[in-house]
């Protein structure tokens, strides 16, 4: 295992107004970063990661707050290997919950229940694999099973579209017919 190089911004910022408080949490938490301690984050080294802190750090001193940012090996590789780990992780759960929500979008759509909203919810399950992507820095196990319960949330939701497409152009839906006083 390589070592890793680490960037880590450390900061301070008023209390008040808080939305400058929010706001750099927001976009630390949009780029994955994991918190060492209150006002010490740290994301791994490369150039987007570098952009995006170096921006943030001028958003916080704007902000009236004080940011530095400063590169950053490991001391030992158990130290890194627990960082790396602890990156992981944190993508795990979140590849756990779309996968999750994946399946019971798929149940939904092969019994034919969710009507319109299935599309819907399909679109913000996939702006959120889409998002977990860029930040999963160490491509986590799960990033695959994430992708395969989309895909077949996907053929589920469009396969129950196009039912529903032919049944509103008076097609049948299979097992139906025309017969008379049915009931």
């Amino acid at each position: 295992m390589e070592k890793t190089r680490w960037l880590l911004l450390i900061y301070r910022i008023p209390r008040e107004p808080s939305r400058h408080r929010v706001a750099v949490w927001r976009k630390l938490k949009a780029l994955g970063a994991l918190y060492l301690q209150d006002g010490v984050a740290v994301l791994p080294e490369d150039a987007v990661t570098r952009e995006q802190l170096e921006w943030l750090q001028v958003r916080i001193r704007e902000a009236g707050g004080e940011a530095t940012v400063w590169e950053a090996s490991a001391n030992t590789m158990s130290e890194s290997r627990e960082l790396v780990e602890a990156f992981r992780s944190s993508r795990e759960q979140a590849y756990r919950a779309i996968v999750a929500g994946a399946e019971r979008l798929r149940r939904k759509a092969e019994m034919g229940a969710g009507g319109g909203t299935l599309p819907e919810k399909l679109g913000k399950l996939e702006r959120e694999f889409r998002a977990e992507r860029k930040r999963d820095y160490f491509r986590s196990s799960l990033r695959k099973e994430a992708a395969a319960a989309l895909k077949a949330a996907r053929r589920a939701v469009r396969e129950r579209g196009a039912a529903q497409s032919r049944e509103a152009r008076g097609g049948f839906a299979a097992g139906e017919s025309l017969g008379e006083g049915g009931g």
